[in-house]
């Protein structure tokens, strides 16, 4: 995929809980399938994907690189990414989402930087683990998805420990492959902003505090993170709450009012407007044709998670949530 090529940027936002910040995509639902490319997306933590079978290409912050099953994909928090299937295929995909950080806060220091690191500058190409060349990995991810489908004593600690063998295995491996441009270029010139407003979207945020976090002016901050994610930082705010609104839309009983203000919006107008914008149509009419849709995936989904952890991606009026 071309950098040239007009592609939107969008942010997915995974509520992880406090006490055990790990969410998982299981079953048989999760398929990717070869359409056209026409959005890109990156999360506020990391993506392991696990292929079973089938085989396609990862797009990775503007790098291509093919995927076969069986294998594991490791992807960075704020890594521009999305996987489509080849012509002919589908990827059939189970996915975790986790803090490293907050799983194990007690991780040895170095231990804890040189992951940092390397998920600061891996290549595109070390991002995916083939069952083949590496079958530890592929084997701990196996049995850590098994344990998050199943309600069994000491569930938690096993999966903390299976996790933590899984990150001294990729710092084992390392970079194999040196790249002269590491995954995270660009984004990381502009991460402390796309945190800031991660954590921040329900407050008011001047482009003044986002530039002074990034440490530039605020007209090279604009010209910078317009180059990054192809909008102004104003317009990327207001989608971010819009993708949180949506979330609350579909799992409660909110008003579109209360909904507005919970997520930084300065009044139910302005809300209605870029909701408007982004889907074509009112929160409520969204609400009424999401709910009235039939998608078992999407929903059993929901049915187990925390009320805000799948956000939804702008589709002509639609949404693309049982995809990746």
């Amino acid at each position: 995929m071309s950098e040239a090529q007009e592609i939107a940027v969008y942010y997915r936002h995974f509520d992880l809980p406090a006490n055990f910040p790990v969410i998982a995509m299981l079953g048989d639902k999760w398929v990717s399938r070869p359409e056209p490319i026409r959005w890109i997306h990156f999360h506020n933590c990391l993506e392991i994907g696990f292929l079973f079978e089938g085989s396609g290409l990862f797009y990775i912050d503007g790098e291509t690189v093919p995927v076969e099953g069986p294998c594991v994909t490791v992807i960075p928090q704020n890594v521009r990414h999305l996987v489509r299937s080849a012509e002919g295929s589908l990827c059939h995909w189970n996915w975790l989402f986790v803090d490293p950080a907050q799983l194990d806060p007690n991780m040895d220091s170095q231990t804890s930087v040189a992951l940092n690191r390397l998920f600061q500058t891996l290549s595109a190409a070390d991002c995916v683990f083939p069952a083949g060349e590496y079958p530890q990995v592929y084997a701990l991810m196996e049995m850590i998805l098994w344990e998050m489908g199943a309600d069994l004593p000491f569930r938690q600690d096993l999966v903390r420990g299976l996790l933590s063998g899984l990150f001294l295995l990729l710092l084992r491996r390392g970079g194999s492959s040196v790249s002269s441009r590491p995954v995270r270029q660009g984004m990381t010139s502009i991460e402390p902003a796309i945190s800031y407003i991660a954590d921040n979207y329900m407050h008011e945020i001047s482009v003044g505090t986002l530039a002074e976090l990034c440490h530039v002016s605020q007209s090279h901050f604009r010209r910078l993170f317009k180059q990054v994610l192809g909008w102004a930082p104003q317009e990327y705010l207001e989608t971010v709450r819009v993708a949180r609104a949506c979330a609350m839309l579909y799992n409660g009983d909110r008003s579109v009012t209360e909904i507005a203000a919970g997520v930084g919006f300065p009044s139910p107008s302005s809300f209605n407007r870029q909701f408007r914008r982004i889907y074509h149509m009112s929160p409520s009419q969204w609400r009424r044709k999401m709910r009235g849709e039939k998608n078992p995936a999407v929903t059993a989904y929901f049915d187990v998670s925390p009320a805000t952890t799948m956000q939804f991606v702008p589709r002509e009026g639609g949404a693309r949530e049982a995809e990746r």
